[in-house]
């Protein structure tokens, strides 16, 4: 069971989990990273992801992550999941790949 989904859902933040080996672990830094974009970190919860990483969830006051997986991904870190109310990159995406059905079905 993934730490997203032992945490309880709240409809006022999003959830956003990266890998990272320990070295490149920070909290300080995925902290300001977050906050920078304008998402206060509520929550930050670590567990071994295999023998090399370690897995980062990082609940956010945000309804949007987006801006704060930009800015977490500018500072090397690479995204295993994200979700939230109102996730702009996953709803662009969504749109594109209806727009692809609607091509393909013609």
């Amino acid at each position: 069971m993934t730490t997203q989904e032992t945490l309880i859902q709240r409809d006022d933040c999003s959830l956003v989990t990266l890998e990272c080996s320990p070295a490149d672990y920070s909290a300080s830094i995925l902290t300001h990273a977050c906050e920078d974009a304008g998402a206060p970190v509520v929550d930050l919860l670590t567990q071994p992801a295999d023998q090399m990483h370690i897995r980062v969830t990082l609940r956010l006051r945000c309804d949007d992550p987006t801006p704060a997986i930009h800015n977490l991904q500018r500072y090397g870190y690479e995204i295993a999941e994200a979700e939230g109310n109102h996730y702009t990159d996953a709803m662009i995406a969504a749109e594109r790949l209806l727009e692809v059905q609607m091509l393909l079905n013609v």
